[in-house]
């Protein structure tokens, strides 16, 4: 499945230094994924010690990534 980033992902992870190539590790391989609202999913990864929340959706085959930010 491809992932798109939306716009208003791509400014959130630079505003938050977060790398792409990161997020997408965590679209495919996410310890945990949670549904949540509007067929959204909420994808968690454990990196180093923090915990990586990915806010994605599905349209058709591909995977859209609306968000995504480090847990406290």
């Amino acid at each position: 499945m491809p992932i798109i980033f939306s716009d208003h992902a791509k400014f959130q992870l630079k505003k938050r230094k977060i790398p792409e190539e990161l997020v997408k590790k965590a679209v495919l391989i996410a310890q945990t994924i949670t549904s949540s609202y509007r067929g959204r999913k909420l994808r968690r990864m454990l990196v180093d010690d923090k915990l990586l929340e990915v806010i994605t959706r599905t349209e058709g085959s591909k995977i859209i990534v609306i968000t995504g930010y480090y847990l406290k």
